[in-house]
């Protein structure tokens, strides 16, 4: 009798969960699913007083006209170049930060590390000014290198690689290290290949990061034909009116290349989470 209660209690609780689960990822998932059926209705149906929730006669002229008559093209591929740039740096600046916090000794390592972690809790926005001033006096301004280089350094993935390389055995480089390698050697044979799925999810986080990035694309970058997707899109309002229709099919098309590129390498993020011990 008590086993069939438990049991009773175990699958309401289940079902329960299952539940809260299935809300919260309609939740999540609305506003996806309202900026595409707002990007297929006309902008009449949009601004009318008589709402409908899905358009009543589906049309793709708003993707046309975001590709015929704005730079959207253009604005894509400098999104792609400044995400791919940005991703090849990060990984070439972290992993080797990354691998010396977590197996080099050496004198206020402790120290550095945390200072490294405390630039995640530094708003971006205070450090606009000295930014600027820098990359003016460089020329950088209006380039789209100027876009690339403020997250290059991601703390976030310096840490996520410290965990992982902290769990590789050290008889493994003690073994290299008395076959003669050095510690360069051992890194790209040994540490990098052990750590894919670490490195995995870090490319995958400053994709993601440089994809979205807004406000610093927008203040470096003059020229519109040098704009990325997010600042682009941003400048549909004024050069279009206030067309929502045509704003919401521009951002379903810039949400493109991030969900599949996410959807493709999901179990990687998943594994390398795992595997770095930053499950919840």
């Amino acid at each position: 009798m008590e086993n069939n209660t438990f049991k009773r209690i175990k699958i309401v609780k289940k079902t329960v969960f299952r539940i809260l689960e299935i809300l919260l990822l309609l939740i999540w998932l609305f506003p996806l699913f309202w900026m595409v059926i707002t990007s297929l209705k006309y902008e009449n149906e949009v601004v009318t007083r008589s709402f409908s929730f899905l358009p009543s006669n589906p049309t793709a002229a708003n993707f046309i006209k975001a590709f015929s008559s704005t730079n959207i093209l253009y604005w894509l591929l400098n999104s792609v170049y400044v995400s791919a740039l940005t991703m090849v740096l990060t990984i070439l600046v972290d992993a080797p930060i990354a691998y010396a916090f977590a197996k080099i000794r050496f004198p206020g390592r402790n120290i550095l590390f945390w200072a490294v972690m405390a630039g995640m809790m530094v708003p971006f926005q205070v450090l606009i000014v000295p930014l600027y001033l820098q990359f003016n006096s460089y020329g950088l301004i209006n380039t789209l290198l100027s876009a690339v280089l403020p997250r290059v350094a991601l703390p976030v993935g310096i840490f996520i690689l410290k965990q992982f390389y902290e769990g590789i055995p050290d008889a493994l480089e003690e073994a290299a290290f008395i076959d003669g390698a050095g510690r360069f050697k051992i890194f790209i044979r040994i540490i990098l290949p052990l750590g894919k799925a670490a490195l995995t999810t870090v490319i995958i986080l400053s994709f993601i990061n440089a994809w979205n990035d807004f406000l610093w694309p927008l203040i470096v970058i003059n020229d519109s034909i040098k704009y990325t997707i997010t600042v682009g899109i941003a400048n549909f309002q004024g050069t279009h009116g206030t067309e929502y229709s045509l704003i919401m099919a521009g951002a379903v098309i810039a949400s493109l290349p991030q969900i599949v590129f996410f959807l493709i390498f999901r179990r990687k993020i998943i594994d390398g989470i795992a595997m770095t011990g930053l499950k919840g």
